[in-house]
C-alpha cells in the first residue's frame, strides 16, 4: 500500500449514499473480514469489480480468486497478473510454482486467478492461499484474499478449502484480510461467514438466504426493501458503516466479463452446410480462426528486430534516480488487433456526396489511434463504446467551454426536453457531463473529448504476416459497439466496414529488487505504448 503519514487513511471511493460520496478505510478492507452478497442480477461481481479497481488505484496488494474470468477486465487500466488457461494470460496454471508465487505476492502487481477452465480448482487454489497465508505469517505484511463464489471453496456442507477458516479466523494478526462473496450466503460455512465484520449486502429474495444475513442487520427483522434492491444497490454495514446505509456503487472504470447477453436483432439464414458456412465466416472472427490455424494472417509486419528492444527500452530506477536499474527479464513478440473502420458519410459543400473515410481502433481497449510509422493512442472513443445513437448525439451537443442547458441541447436535436433531460442526468451518472445549477436551471458543460472527423480515403495495405510463433491478442470489441457511437457523432454517417488486422508489438518483462513491471513496445516505432 502507499506510505501514509501517521493517521492518515488510503480511502475506497464505492458509489454514493444518502449524504453523498460512500468511502470506507482501505486499511479496514485489506485486513479485515468482508462479505459483498447478492443474488443472482444484484450486481454482486460487478460491485466486487469496483472494489478492485478502488484497490488498484491506492496500490493495495490483493489476489482474486476469479471463478468466471469477469475480472480479467481489470487489466484495461491497471498493470496486474493474469492467471488462467487463456492464451493470453499472464501466467498459465499449467507448471506454475504457486509457493513461490504466494511468496512473491506482495511485492508484485495484483493477481487474477482465473479459475473458471480448471476442472478442479479447489487444489490450485489450496496450495497458493497456503503458502501466501505461510509467508505473510513470517513477513506480517496487510494482503487482501477476495473469493468469488465462496460456497464452492467453503460450503456449509461437503468438502472445503481449511485454509479459508484458518485465515477467517487467524489471518488478521499476520495481515491477511479475506472478502467472501456469493450468490447463496445460506450455502456458505457459517463459521466462515460470522466472521465477517464488513459486509455489503444486496438484493436478496430466497428465505434461507435472507435469514443467514439476519445475524448482519440489528434489531429484529429485515429491511423490507431487501427483497426489492435494484442491481447495483446495497446495504454498507458493519465497519463500513455504524447502520446500516443503502449506497449505490458507482460505475466501473473497466469492462466486466459475465454479462448476461441481450437478445437482438439477427438475420436468419439457411443451412449451407459446413463448408460453404465457413467460407462466410464473419470478418471479426477472421483474425481468431486464422490464428489458430498457427499460420499467416492479415496485418503489418514489425520493422524493429527483437533482439534491438533490451537496449531501447527504458528502464527505471529502484528509487527515483538512484538505486539499481531495471533488467529485462523476457521479451516476446505479439500482434494486437486493430480494427480497420470504414465510415460512410456525405461530403463536400456544393456537390454533397458519400465517401468513406477510415478511422482506426484498439480491438481491445476501443481507444482510437493513428497508424503511420508507429502507434498514437488517443483516448476519447472507447468512452462512447457503452452509450446509444441519442445519448452520444446528446453529448456532442453539450460544449465543454460554456454552460450548456437542456433546452438548447433539445432544439439542436428536435427532441423533446424531457428525453434531452433524461439522456443528460445518465451522461451525468457516467462522469461524461458535469452538472451545476444557476437560479435553480441545470445546465452542463462536457467533461471528455470526442474523436475528430477521420481523414484518411485510402484503407491500409495489409499484407500476410507470420503468426505461427507469436502469441495474438484477439479483439474485444464489436461492430455493434462501434455503429451507434460512429451514427451520434457524425450526422448521416454508418460503419461501411469492420475489419480486424494484426499490429505487432512486444511485451517486455522488467525487474528490479523482486519488483516486476510489463510494457509494451511498438513493433514498428520501437516507442512505449500506453494502451
Amino acid at each position: 500500500m502507499p506510505d501514509l503519514a501517521q493517521g492518515e487513511q488510503s480511502l475506497l471511493t464505492i458509489g454514493t449514499g444518502a449524504s453523498g460520496q460512500f468511502t470506507v478505510d482501505a486499511n479496514l478492507v485489506v485486513t479485515g473480514r468482508t462479505c459483498v452478497l447478492g443474488s443472482s442480477g444484484s450486481g454482486k461481481s460487478y460491485a466486487v469489480g469496483v472494489l478492485c479497481e478502488e484497490l488498484c488505484r491506492n496500490e493495495v496488494p490483493f489476489a482474486i480468486v476469479d471463478t468466471e474470468g469477469e475480472h480479467t477486465g481489470l487489466k484495461e487500466k491497471f498493470e496486474t497478473i493474469w492467471v488462467g488457461e487463456d492464451r493470453d494470460s499472464d501466467l498459465s496454471w499449467d507448471g506454475l510454482d504457486l509457493t513461490d508465487l504466494a511468496r512473491q505476492a506482495p511485492d508484485i502487481s495484483p493477481l487474477i486467478l482465473d479459475v473458471s477452465d480448471l476442472t478442479d480448482p479447489k487444489e490450485k487454489v489450496s496450495t497458493f492461499i497456503t503458502a501466501l497465508y505461510g509467508a505473510l505469517t513470517e513477513r506480517r505484511t496487510p494482503y487482501l484474499v477476495v473469493v468469488e463464489e465462496a460456497d464452492k471453496f467453503v460450503p456449509q456442507y461437503g468438502q472445503r478449502v481449511p485454509i479459508f477458516a484458518e485465515v477467517a479466523r487467524r489471518g488478521r494478526k499476520r495481515g491477511m484480510g479475506l472478502m467472501i462473496c456469493s450468490q447463496r450466503p445460506s450455502l456458505v460455512d457459517k463459521n466462515v461467514l460470522s466472521q465477517c465484520g464488513n459486509q455489503l449486502i444486496g438484493k436478496l429474495i430466497i428465505q434461507n438466504d435472507l435469514q443467514s444475513v439476519a445475524q448482519f442487520f440489528p434489531g429484529k427483522g429485515l429491511p423490507k426493501g431487501l427483497t426489492t434492491l435494484k442491481a447495483g444497490q446495497f446495504f454498507a454495514m458493519g465497519g463500513f458503516a455504524p447502520l446500516p446505509s443503502l449506497i449505490t456503487v458507482k460505475k466501473r472504470l473497466t469492462r466486466p466479463g459475465g454479462i448476461t447477453p441481450s437478445l437482438a436483432k439477427r438475420v436468419v439464414k439457411k443451412y449451407v452446410g459446413p463448408m460453404k458456412a465457413a467460407a462466410e465466416q464473419p470478418l471479426e472472427q477472421e483474425a481468431t480462426s486464422r490464428a489458430r490455424a498457427g499460420k499467416t494472417a492479415l496485418g503489418l509486419r514489425p520493422s524493429v528486430n527483437i533482439e534491438d528492444i533490451p537496449v531501447t527500452v527504458r528502464r527505471e530506477r529502484s528509487f527515483g534516480i538512484f538505486g539499481p536499474r531495471e533488467t529485462v527479464t523476457e521479451v516476446t513478440q505479439q500482434y494486437r488487433t486493430l480494427i480497420q473502420l470504414g465510415i460512410r458519410k456525405r461530403r463536400g459543400f456544393l456537390k454533397r456526396r458519400f465517401e468513406t473515410v477510415y478511422a482506426y481502433l484498439d480491438g481491445a481497449t476501443g481507444k482510437e489511434v493513428l497508424v503511420g510509422r508507429g502507434l498514437e493512442v488517443i483516448k476519447g472513443f472507447e468512452k462512447l463504446l457503452e452509450l446509444s445513437t441519442l445519448q452520444v448525439e446528446v453529448l456532442r451537443e453539450v460544449k465543454p467551454d460554456t454552460d450548456t442547458s437542456a433546452i438548447d441541447v433539445a432544439s439542436a436535436l428536435g427532441e423533446s426536453r424531457s428525453t434531452v433531460s433524461r439522456v443528460l442526468n445518465l451522461l451525468n451518472e457516467k462522469r461524461l457531463v458535469r452538472t451545476i445549477e444557476v437560479r435553480n436551471r441545470k445546465l452542463y458543460r462536457r467533461l471528455t473529448d470526442l474523436p475528430g472527423e477521420p481523414s484518411e480515403f485510402v484503407p491500409l495495405e495489409l499484407e500476410e504476416v507470420d503468426i505461427e510463433k507469436a502469441r495474438v491478442v484477439p479483439p474485444k470489441i464489436k461492430e455493434g459497439d462501434v455503429r451507434d457511437a460512429v451514427k451520434g457523432l457524425w450526422e448521416g454517417a454508418d460503419v461501411d466496414s469492420f475489419e480486424p488486422f494484426l499490429y505487432p508489438v512486444f511485451r517486455v518483462e522488467l525487474v528490479v529488487r523482486r519488483k516486476h513491471r510489463q510494457v509494451l513496445v511498438d513493433g514498428r516505432s520501437g516507442r512505449e505504448l500506453a494502451f
